[in-house]
């Protein structure tokens, strides 16, 4: 992926987020998205929690609802991806 991709698709996500909590603004959650054709995303599982269980699931719904991620620059997707959020971001 391009040096910009990672935090496009983090925006795109982003959008879908619907947390009302309140979580650390260093709390830090990463998960990993398997995407198929086209960008669909197939699955996205946390890797590692923030320690805030409703800012996790959050995020996870979020990359769901997202449904399909946007292509990079050369207009593909990688089929993996690692993606942090951080709830200040």
């Amino acid at each position: 992926p391009s040096a910009t991709y990672a935090g496009r698709v983090v925006a795109a996500v982003r959008r879908n987020i619907v947390f009302t909590g309140a979580v650390a603004d260093e709390a830090v959650t990463e998960v990993d998205v398997r995407t198929g054709a086209g960008g669909t995303i197939i699955s996205a599982r946390m890797t590692k929690s923030s320690g805030n269980r409703e800012w996790d699931d959050a995020v996870v719904r979020a990359i769901e609802k997202t449904g399909r991620l946007p292509a990079d620059v050369d207009g593909r997707v990688p089929s993996s991806l690692q993606l942090v959020f951080r709830p200040r971001e």
